[in-house]
């Protein structure tokens, strides 16, 4: 059984992660994400690095309802 702070890691993902997980290129993309608000980096567990939440990723690419077709 994994102890809590090897759980909560397991929650979070790198930027690297993010990357490959959205489809993208390199990791300006996510940049970008982070910078214009649509995800939020955290430190975990005094670490330095930033890790982004995985189900905030994972819930990002929901699909647009097309609007109504015009008769």
């Amino acid at each position: 059984m994994k102890n809590k702070q090897n759980q909560d890691r397991d929650n979070f993902i790198t930027k690297r992660d993010a990357t490959l997980i959205l489809g993208f290129k390199n990791n300006r993309s996510v940049s970008e994400l982070i910078k214009y608000g649509h995800l939020r980096t955290y430190n975990v567990d005094s670490s330095k690095r930033e890790l982004l939440c995985k189900k905030e990723v994972l819930e990002l690419p929901k699909k647009d309802i097309p609007p109504p077709a015009d008769n």
